[in-house]
């Protein structure tokens, strides 16, 4: 018998590392995110006060969409191929247009706040939303501090970063069920604002200690149009991508509150899919960037952080699309259950899937210096969404979460084009093919135990150790091969 290993190269080694870092942190915030709100339906005991802050909160999560404006895309990408100049220069310029767009932004809240709640008919919405624009000031500080160490590739204090701002931002949550200040919409605004504002100062705190970076100095407009030139493609790209889910919940909000809250339980499981992606996404630019100048070396980093997502995306999403109502039921408890609801959290499991492809294929490409890619995908699935939906929405809700689902389906399809466009070449099938194998094992062996509830058990943990014998034997066969390179931190 033949003894099977796993070797790994010192790029594996990296990659695997960190984003198991980033996922722990993801993983955690995003478990803080579902328990915030598990907490807070169970207090609230309220189906329409339930949607109604969570109303809110997707509204703040789409403006604060437009902070930034790729100064901190700009600045990982910078202290991933010129640290010293990242420290001594383009922090500061980054800090300064990111803090000068974030108040931009927070007056924008204020001038919108009127309309906002006289459209949905909420009147308290007015000052919530008013209030938040504190969040949005501190959050541009926030979003700066956080860019030096990924650039950095200090992938673990990022993540710390991240828990502690989920930690502030989930207790002010329920803080303003429990303490409300004015009204229960005002009392969460409130109180997230405050803890915005510690997270900021705890940031700038540690930026000071590890980066020493020169806080006071010439701000140049021309340095600040450079950033922004490699920035505001990802910006826009982002701004188009994550824009949907709060259109899409906002569009359905006028016709139904309580779909809103369904909606929100489905985005809070599929979530910890997506927090797969988004960790390979966050380690991947400075890991290709570091390897701009060398076309084939950026290709094989890149092949890998495609193959190593999709080995643990495909069976999450299999599993999330096959047993949606055990899930939802479990975590939010029967009365949330309901054939709407399940449809909701298939939707956006396969649409969190079909997303990774241009979302981390975005970011590979950004590596390599090219931002444009991200963009205009990006945008392609934004238009769909925003044509179609406010149309379908009023005929069946259901209908527009489809849309949302199928216009991730063909941004997929336009990362794949953009690829050969920019003269990026995965190898296709160890990027995406193989992992599929043993996904599609464990998924038939669970269906065919769905025809028998009773013997259900047995064949789940059949499908889980074929999963996982089949994805050892696949790397054992060494379906990637990595030259293996130092790499300089």
């Amino acid at each position: 018998m033949s003894k099977v290993g796993l070797k790994l190269t010192d790029n594996q080694r990296f990659l695997l590392r960190n984003v198991s870092i980033i996922v722990l942190g993801l993983f955690i915030n995003q478990l803080l995110q579902t328990l915030g709100s598990i907490v807070l339906a169970r207090l609230l005991d309220d189906p329409v006060r339930f949607g109604e802050v969570n109303l809110l909160l997707q509204i703040f999560g789409m403006v604060a969409l437009f902070l930034n404006v790729g100064f901190n895309s700009s600045l990982v990408y910078t202290f991933s191929t010129n640290a010293e100049e990242a420290i001594h220069r383009k922090f500061r310029v980054a800090l300064a247009g990111s803090t000068f767009f974030g108040v931009v932004v927070s007056v924008a809240m204020c001038i919108l706040a009127p309309v906002l709640a006289a459209s949905y008919g909420i009147a308290e919405l007015k000052g919530a939303l008013m209030l938040s624009s504190v969040t949005l000031f501190f959050n541009s500080i926030v979003n700066i501090g956080v860019a030096s160490f990924s650039g950095n590739r200090d992938f673990r204090t990022q993540a710390f970063f991240m828990v502690v701002m989920t930690t502030f931002s989930t207790a002010a949550m329920i803080m303003g069920v429990l303490v409300p200040f004015h009204d229960l919409l005002w009392g969460v605004s409130l109180w997230t604002g405050i803890g915005s504002a510690l997270t900021a100062a705890f940031i700038c705190w540690k930026v000071a200690r590890v980066h020493r970076p020169r806080w006071r100095g010439a701000v140049r407009l021309a340095e600040m149009k450079d950033m922004m030139k490699y920035g505001v493609p990802m910006w826009a790209g982002n701004i188009a991508k994550a824009f949907q889910q709060p259109f899409l919940v906002m569009m359905i909000g006028s016709i139904s509150v309580v779909a809103v809250g369904q909606l929100a339980n489905a985005s809070r499981i599929t979530g910890f899919i997506g927090i797969i992606t988004w960790a390979f996404m966050i380690v991947t630019l400075p890991f290709v960037a570091e390897s701009a100048h060398n076309p084939k070396e950026s290709s094989r980093r890149g092949t890998l952080c495609i193959r190593y997502n999709n080995l643990i995306l495909y069976p999450l999403t299999a599993a999330i699309c096959i047993f949606p109502d055990e899930i939802n039921g479990f975590l939010f408890g029967s009365g949330y259950t309901t054939p709407e609801s399940a449809t909701y959290i298939r939707l956006l499991a396969l649409g969190v899937f079909f997303s990774s492809v241009g979302r981390l294929g975005g970011n590979i490409l950004a590596g390599i210096g090219k931002t444009k890619a991200n963009f205009w995908v990006m945008i392609l699935a934004g238009i769909i969404v925003i044509a179609l939906v406010p149309v379908l929405v009023k005929v069946d809700a259901v209908w527009a979460v489809w849309v949302y689902t199928a216009s991730w389906a063909v941004s997929a399809f336009v990362m794949i084009y953009f690829f050969f466009v920019e003269g990026f070449s995965p190898d296709w099938w160890k990027a995406y093919g193989q992992p599929f194998v043993p996904t599609a094992v464990m998924t038939a062996l669970i269906l065919i135990g769905r025809l028998s509830e009773a013997w259900l058990p047995y064949f789940v943990v059949v499908g889980v150790i074929s999963l996982l014998a089949l994805t050892m034997r696949i790397e054992s066969k060494k379906g990637l091969t990595i030259r293996s390179i130092r790499l300089h931190r």
